[in-house]
């Protein structure tokens, strides 16, 4: 047998064994061991393997050995929605969570990060450990831009909820707003001086006025804080929701992930302009 290249350890000691070294092969399996292994045993030692169906085999560890190294040498093939990214199908899309991870009625992580597939390894991550127990996380774009967050990510029915909230809680500072317009209360200038200003005006304004300018940047604060603190859970569930009829009535499922899924950016500029321009527009009837 040629040891040249190392191919081969002695069954007692594990070193490789080569041509210069003195072998000694067992009678019955044939397994290689160092004269001195072999001689301070006095047997082979894998003797206990005779004749049970892990005995030694050179034939069946050459056999491996080609098996490991054809598969090597294949191709790894991708079929996901990232295959063919070069550089970026190595990046862990998942955050570490196990791509057959089961969200709930048998959707699996695989699936959802193909349909979420943006900032993936930030929500797959979220998406495992959120469950009706554990509702709450935080998300700063839902926190920023609620009805905006919403529309990019499809969800449309959340956004119009949203949206129309966060109207009208803007609209109940619409009045304290006004008042300080008849006023001439002059907006410009640090701010130490316009809350100085205010202050003076207090008589003038009302407390009705100031209170419900106070009452809506709570709702609107609030709004916000709800939006980010289950806005991750409700995203994860509308996935599972998507997924599921994706999977029942589609015959090109990746095609409609990247349709009803994804991120869409002209939506999330929607959102943000519908609450800023819904609110002027509702202005336009309270004066």
């Amino acid at each position: 047998m040629d040891l040249k290249s190392g191919e081969f350890s002695c069954v007692r000691c594990k070193a490789y064994l080569f041509n210069e070294d003195d072998v000694v092969y067992c009678p019955v399996c044939g397994a290689p061991h160092h004269r001195e292994c072999y001689n301070a045993l006095g047997h082979c030692a894998l003797e206990e393997l005779h004749g049970t169906e892990n005995e030694y085999s050179r034939e069946k560890i050459e056999k491996q050995k080609q098996q490991t190294e054809e598969k090597k040498q294949e191709p790894k093939r991708d079929t996901s929605f990232y295959g063919g990214m070069g550089a970026f199908s190595e990046f862990d899309f998942l955050g570490g969570v196990p791509a057959d991870h089961d969200f709930g009625d048998g959707v699996t992580a695989d699936e959802a990060k193909n349909f979420v597939a943006a900032n993936t390894h930030r929500y797959i991550p979220k998406f495992a450990v959120l469950n009706p127990k554990n509702r709450i996380s935080w998300n700063w774009m839902a926190f920023l831009f609620p009805s905006g967050w919403m529309f990019s990510r499809k969800m449309y029915k959340g956004g119009i909820i949203t949206a129309l909230l966060t109207i009208a809680a803007n609209c109940l500072s619409y009045p304290l707003s006004l008042k300080l317009y008849n006023l001439g209360f002059n907006t410009g200038g640090y701010l130490t001086e316009n809350i100085r200003g205010i202050t003076d005006m207090l008589p003038q304004i009302g407390v009705a006025v100031i209170f419900l300018a106070l009452a809506g940047t709570i709702f609107d604060l609030g709004i916000r804080i709800v939006s980010a603190l289950f806005g991750d859970y409700i995203y994860k569930n509308h996935t599972i929701s998507c997924i599921k009829k994706i999977k029942a009535e589609s015959d090109d499922q990746l095609a409609d992930y990247r349709k009803k899924g994804g991120t869409n950016l002209l939506l999330f500029f929607l959102g943000t302009v519908i609450v800023q321009y819904g609110y002027a527009f509702v202005t336009l009837f309270l004066r």
